[in-house]
């Protein structure tokens, strides 16, 4: 009898026992068990904001939470990415970024964060190409007659940009050195002044993102001399590179990336890029995109880091050589 009531105790006991018993492995907690935030450090409105939302909707139908995309804008991308880089790293504060507050500005001013070591490079899910335009009848078809037709106006070319410090900016200045060309640098605020100005006549070319400049160019407002991918754009299949054309090794494209703070669980993280690649490869988005002339990358972490790096010696190496500072 007394036997048989220990055994009763000790069957009484054992829920409680298990309960408290650690969890094997060391697992985590399911995530997300609430909402996910996914801050973007512009203003709503611009390509890598479009990014977030298509990226936050699949989320949110793939995760089972809420997912919001939250703009937070200032200091060209520093200040939102700043804050995701502080953030709690346990996969409920994300951040859809850009090639300005990672691959450059980091390299021209303080920053309170490491582009490589202060974050999780989760995806990217585009990458936009510049397109090298110029006005309509400027003479210039491509881009071996427009070298020539700056050496002999040596003194006398411009080229406008989106602003000083910006991926427009740089691109110029690669071009500059690759061509052995002189031109004379025309700082704009933001894209469309800078497109209005070169539709005008104003400026002899611009480099510009093909989403922004390319529909002037289908509408036969700009001629564009060639693109900045490293290989022909399926957006643009007749349009050949900068690179094919002469500039040996030129490659100049922005791009919308999302990271997460450094420490994140490998497991959200690896998550998070499946789908992405999820969202980005569904006919819709994928049209979309390249419509716009935007590639859509495939990268798994460990490349999107790769290419960071890649990125960060690319643009360094021009701001060195031209002793770029920022405004």
């Amino acid at each position: 009898m007394i036997r048989r009531a220990l055994l009763i105790a000790v069957a009484a006991l054992l829920p409680a026992v298990v309960v408290l018993m650690p969890v094997p492995g060391g697992a985590q907690p399911a995530w997300p068990e609430r909402p996910v935030r996914i801050i973007v450090p512009f203003p709503p409105g611009g390509g890598t904001d479009a990014v977030a939302r298509v990226l936050a909707q699949h989320l949110q139908t793939a995760l089972g939470q809420p997912v919001a995309v939250e703009n937070r804008g200032g200091a060209s991308g520093i200040i939102g990415t700043e804050a995701v880089a502080r953030a709690t790293p346990d996969g409920y504060t994300l951040a859809m970024t850009a090639s300005g507050p990672l691959s450059i500005l980091p390299q021209m001013i303080a920053v309170s964060y490491d582009p490589i070591r202060s974050f999780e490079h989760v995806a990217i899910p585009s990458i936009a190409p510049l397109l090298m335009v110029q006005p309509v009848g400027r003479g210039p078809r491509d881009v071996q007659s427009f070298v020539a037709w700056a050496n002999a106006n040596r003194g006398k070319v411009n080229y406008c940009s989106i602003g000083v410090a910006s991926p427009s900016h740089l691109a110029a200045e690669m071009f500059i050195r690759g061509a052995g060309i002189e031109m004379t640098h025309v700082p704009h605020r933001g894209s469309g002044p800078a497109l209005t100005d070169t539709i005008a006549g104003h400026c002899d070319v611009l480099f510009d993102s093909a989403g922004s400049s390319g529909p002037h160019v289908r509408d036969g407002r700009l001629t564009a001399l060639g693109i900045g991918s490293p290989q022909r754009n399926p957006g643009w299949p007749e349009l050949r590179t900068i690179a094919e054309q002469g500039i040996a090794g030129y490659a100049a494209s922005t791009w919308s990336g999302l990271v997460a703070p450094a420490g994140t669980p490998a497991a959200i993280v690896a998550r998070l890029n499946a789908e992405s690649l999820r969202a980005f490869g569904a006919p819709a988005a994928r049209a979309s995109l390249e419509a716009q002339g935007a590639v859509i990358a495939t990268f798994s972490p460990a490349e999107f880091t790769a290419y960071l790096r890649e990125e960060i010696g690319r643009w360094g190496a021009v701001i060195r050589a031209g002793n770029i500072k920022a405004d």
